[in-house]
C-alpha cells in the first residue's frame, strides 16, 4: 500500500524551517510521497515554491500537489516550472490537478471561473506539447527544462463532472478524489 502525507503549508503561522523539517522526517519514513494544496486567497505558501524547498532536502518521497488549480496558472509558466521542479528532484514530481472550486480565488487573479473547464483542457494540451519538446509557434523557441519523466510529470486529475471525468481519460494517467461524503463516493464509482 502506497500511502501520502500532507505538507502544512497552508497552515496558519507555519515556518519554513518547519516544513523543510516535517518534509526531512516524511522522507525517512513509509509514506509514498508528500502533496500540497493550491489555494490563492489564504495565507498558504505557493505550492510549487513549496515543493521546489521539499525537494532540495528530500531524496526519495515523491513531491505531489493536490490539487493544483490549473486555471489559475499561466500554462506556459506553470509547464516551466513544473518542468524545473521535476528536474531539480530528479523526476520524483506528481502533479494533481483539477479545475477548482473557489471563485474567490479566480476573482483574485482575473480569470474567469465560469470559463475554467474550457481553460484546464487548453492548458492541458499545451503543457504537454511544452514537455514533449514542441514549440508553440513558429518563431519561437522550445520552452525548457526537458523533464526527467517521459512526457513530463505524472498527471493525476480531479473533478466530478461528466467533462471532468472525459478529461481524466484523454489527459491523465490516474484519478484523484476530491474530500466528498461516502455516500457520494459510494453511488459514483462503485465502492462497496
Amino acid at each position: 500500500m502506497q500511502i501520502s502525507i500532507g505538507l502544512p503549508s497552508h497552515a496558519p503561522d507555519v515556518t519554513g524551517k518547519f516544513l523543510l523539517d516535517w518534509a526531512r522526517k516524511a522522507d525517512e519514513g513509509p509514506f509514498e510521497s508528500l502533496c500540497t494544496l493550491d489555494v490563492i486567497t489564504s495565507p498558504a505558501y505557493d505550492p510549487l515554491i513549496a515543493l521546489a524547498g521539499v525537494a532540495a532536502v528530500t531524496n526519495r518521497i515523491r513531491l505531489m500537489t493536490s490539487i493544483l488549480v490549473a486555471p489559475l496558472h499561466d500554462p506556459a509558466i506553470f509547464a516551466k516550472q513544473a518542468a524545473s521542479l521535476d528536474v531539480l528532484s530528479g523526476g520524483r514530481l506528481s502533479l494533481g490537478l483539477a479545475v477548482g472550486s473557489r471563485e474567490k480565488d479566480f476573482r483574485a487573479v482575473g480569470v474567469d471561473f465560469h470559463q475554467r473547464g474550457k481553460i484546464f483542457d487548453k492548458q492541458l494540451e499545451t503543457i504537454t506539447r511544452i514537455w514533449s519538446g514542441q514549440s508553440l509557434g513558429d518563431d519561437l523557441e522550445p520552452i525548457g527544462p526537458k523533464p526527467v519523466q517521459p512526457g513530463g510529470p505524472r498527471l493525476l486529475l480531479g473533478g466530478t463532472s461528466p467533462a471532468a471525468i472525459k478529461r481524466i481519460g484523454q489527459w491523465g494517467e490516474g484519478y484523484i478524489s476530491p474530500a466528498m461524503p461516502p455516500e457520494f463516493t459510494r453511488s459514483n464509482y462503485a465502492i462497496a
